[in-house]
């Protein structure tokens, strides 16, 4: 999907939540959701070769397979949260959203929490030295 596409969708679903908000609201809803899945699919097709470069450049640099999926699968936390995050305001329920932000965050500490282990240990090396 091109971006021209993408952003043509964007305004129609815009143009056609505007309009259900003020006889449907919970199909407004519902086709907001359903807006950004299809776009973030887009995204995410257009990523994918993004990915693999950016992939074939940490192999190039002897960085451990771990650290790159530590990365990849923080950026999925990222977009996944955002996403959640962001039809939960167009709702209007802020009060959830926050959670889910909050809740992104601590499974990001979570999932870094081996390289902490490792810097934690480069620099206990340097220090004895």
């Amino acid at each position: 999907m091109e971006l021209t596409a993408v952003v043509g969708l964007g305004v129609v679903a815009v143009a056609l939540v505007v309009l259900l908000r003020q006889y449907r609201p919970e199909y407004a809803l519902m086709a907001s959701v359903v807006c950004s899945v299809l776009i973030f699919s887009a995204v995410l097709s257009w990523l994918t070769p993004a990915l693999s470069e950016i992939a074939g450049l940490f192999a190039s640099l002897s960085v451990g397979q771990e650290q790159v999926e530590i990365l990849f699968k923080s950026l999925g936390i990222c977009f996944i949260t955002q996403i959640a995050c962001d039809s939960c305001r167009d709702a209007g329920e802020s009060a959830v959203a926050s959670k889910i932000e909050l809740a992104g965050k601590f499974a990001l500490v979570v999932l870094a929490l081996p390289l902490f282990r490792e810097i934690l240990q480069i620099a206990l090396t340097f220090m004895s030295l």
